[in-house]
């Protein structure tokens, strides 16, 4: 494809993924559950991803439902505050039948900031759970804004994240489907390291995408991965 300006595209969309979480114990405000997770990107397995002396992706956790505009607003305002290039966004995160939704801080470059985070967003009126016991897998669906790049026709590259691509896919399986048939595809074609989640974006209609998250991907080998998923999506009982 030419490079054409109507290729980049920002929309909203939201991301459905899993990841292990645990208690954030120290450098929050008293008595509220923050949460991080230990391994953001759980089926890559390069020697790419930091170490951990800054937090990966951390979960405020909500005391009640808020309407998402308004977190997003609030966001928004409050960013400026933090480091060029943190992203503060939104979403709902399933734990053991219940479901809690949160306020995720990325790109925070010290844990000190996260109290710091908590305040002014309780300045704006957000109140946050309480803390209690929180450590293991938990399905999470976030909300955000996608700076994207159009790379095929049905191929997009993220212009903030450079190692997320996403393409598009006929329809959103289950989740338990969609973890079957990536560690499969995953576990059958050699030199391929990445991570993989269900999303959505909203074009002109809403479009089901996988996130896909790894070094370097050509768009070959992104051509190639949607077309191992699109035959296990078109064939849901080759893995019976």
């Amino acid at each position: 494809m030419n490079h054409t300006e109507d290729q980049i595209i920002k929309t909203a969309g939201s991301i459905t993924k899993e990841e292990y979480l645990v208690n954030v114990e120290h450098n929050i405000m008293t008595n509220t559950l923050v949460l991080e997770s230990s391994h953001p990107f759980p089926g890559y397995h390069g020697s790419n991803l930091p170490e951990n002396p800054v937090p990966n992706s951390i979960y405020l956790v909500t005391a009640r439902r808020y309407d998402g505009e308004e977190l997003l607003r609030k966001g928004k305002k409050v960013k400026g505050m933090f480091p060029e290039g943190s992203d503060i966004s939104y979403g709902e995160v399933s734990f053991r039948g219940s479901e809690y939704q949160f306020i995720r801080a990325r790109g925070l470059d010290c844990f000190g900031c996260i109290p710091k985070l908590q305040e002014v967003l309780s300045a704006e009126g957000i109140e946050f759970m309480k803390k209690k016991k929180f450590t293991g897998d938990a399905l999470i669906k976030l909300r955000k804004y996608f700076p994207l790049e159009r790379i095929d026709d049905h191929i997009f590259k993220d212009q903030s994240e450079p190692r997320m691509h996403y393409f598009e896919i006929p329809y959103k399986p289950e989740w338990d489907f969609f973890k079957k048939i990536t560690y499969y595809i995953r576990g059958n074609i050699e030199n391929y390291s990445y991570d993989a989640a269900l999303g959505a974006l909203y074009l002109r209609d809403i479009i089901d995408v996988v996130r896909i998250y790894g070094i370097d991907l050509t768009l070959e080998q992104m051509q190639f991965i949607r077309k191992k998923y699109l035959y296990e999506l078109a064939h849901p009982d080759h893995l019976q």
